[in-house]
């Protein structure tokens, strides 16, 4: 593990190295992401710099929140987009395209009726990431704060929350892909128009026939019908990236790993559990690089709150992650009274806040280097959780609490479970906020 952590510090990705040094100004926002197949929330081991994953899931489980395929037997429409066969099928609903690579019926309308009046406007969060980012314990943080579950199925449905994966809107199956010669991350393989119009429509209380790919198989499915809910989370590759979609969101959530950890996550999962070379570790992220960094890395500049993660200070395994708030956003802003070190871990941890510029915005940044001391777990998180203001907890010791119900999952022990459990609170405030508004 040692030498392929030292292959991640030298591997040249071809593109800017994310900064360590605060002090450059804007320096962040001109570093770029490389690609890593997100989303997926895969994670490998239980070292620090792993992405989370469920224990006892298998990494093809690792969507927490959705599942990987739909009910049902899944046949392939056996059409591609755009091909004579797909465009003779081609049927239009209220000026919308239904392509039949969506595997639509006849009776499918794109928006059709609630069943019910849910008494609110939807909060719509979108959470933007490559695949093996560790949305999935995020999305488990946001569930806790929010106090609410959801139940299995292909779009993980709950009393109060849905988690769509956008996967769904991918134009063409894996055959399909094949054909075109684009990948998924490419805006050419996403339906953004109808994904546009369809958030649009939940938003305004209205339902949805849905399309469905499905990963086990690689087919698109046949739409399902989904209801509006009172918190809509739309998580994938482009939540931020089309001008519709974006519009209708209330939050803007960007997951952004710099090079050299995601060299180091997808070499620990693909090495380890899919059995690739770290030559064809590195093959494919170059692969992939060139659209990511088209299509899926810029979104970073439109989003409200950025979870950024970096090599440590003291390097890898250890992980630098930082709070990225741009000021006067929809983010609702947490300080710290005062930068603090704790002892007693191998690497230790710092805690910081500093001004930046990110793309032109000016936000604020609250850093964690290092981890925490994992036998000192409650003692450190209280001291932390006391220098922190704006954190609108519900009651004292909040996140020491939530953080110490996750204790065992991956990230703990760094900025990743402290960032992401904020970033849960607020969610919660947000929503508090915006449904007694409306």
């Amino acid at each position: 593990l040692d030498s392929r952590l030292a292959r991640a510090r030298s591997f040249d990705f071809s593109i800017d190295r994310a900064p360590t040094d605060r002090s450059r100004s804007g320096s962040m926002a001109r570093s770029h992401s490389l690609l890593l197949p997100l989303a997926a929330l895969v994670f490998l081991g239980q070292r620090a710099f792993i992405a989370p994953r469920t224990p006892g899931l298998r990494s093809s489980d690792a969507r927490l929140l959705v599942a990987l395929s739909s009910g049902g037997n899944s046949v392939s429409t056996g059409l591609t987009w755009p091909s004579p066969e797909a465009e003779a099928k081609l049927r239009e609903v209220d000026g919308i395209k239904l392509y039949p690579t969506h595997a639509w019926t006849d009776d499918m309308k794109p928006v059709v009726p609630a069943s019910k009046d849910i008494g609110a406007t939807p909060v719509v969060i979108g959470v933007a990431a490559d695949s093996g980012c560790g949305k999935s314990t995020f999305l488990r943080r946001i569930l806790g704060a929010l106090g609410t579950e959801v139940s299995s199925g292909h779009t993980a449905i709950g009393d109060m929350m849905t988690v769509v994966c956008l996967d769904d809107y991918h134009t063409n199956d894996r055959a399909g892909r094949k054909a075109t010669g684009l990948t998924a991350l490419d805006a050419r393989e996403n339906d953004f128009a109808l994904m546009g119009v369809q958030i649009e429509a939940l938003k305004k209380g209205q339902a949805v026939y849905k399309p469905i790919y499905n990963h086990d198989s690689g087919f698109k499915d046949p739409p399902e019908l989904l209801q509006p809910n009172k918190v809509m989370v739309f998580e994938g590759l482009h939540p931020i990236y089309d001008e519709k979609a974006r519009s209708q969101l209330d939050l803007g959530i960007y997951i952004d790993i710099v090079n050299e950890v995601k060299f180091a996550w997808k070499v620990q999962r693909d090495v380890e559990e899919r059995g690739w070379t770290e030559q064809q570790v590195r093959d494919d992220i170059n692969k992939r690089l060139p659209d990511f960094s088209k299509y899926v890395d810029p979104q970073k500049a439109n989003a409200d709150v950025i979870l950024r993660y970096e090599p440590s200070d003291q390097g890898l395994p250890y992980l630098k992650v930082k709070l990225i708030q741009k000021k006067g956003g929809a983010f609702p802003m947490i300080t710290l009274k005062k930068d603090l070190t704790l002892k007693g871990s191998k690497p230790g941890a710092t805690l910081k806040m500093y001004d930046d510029d990110w793309f032109g915005s000016s936000v604020t940044v609250v850093e964690m280097d290092g981890e925490i001391d994992m036998d000192n777990m409650e003692a450190q998180l209280k001291m932390i959780e006391e220098n922190m203001e704006g954190l609108n907890a519900k009651s004292k010791g909040e996140l020491t609490e939530a953080m110490l119900k996750l204790k065992s999952s991956p990230g703990s022990q760094n900025g990743t479970g402290l960032l992401q459990t904020v970033i849960a609170m607020k969610v919660r405030e947000i929503y508090e906020k915006l449904s007694a508004w409306r």
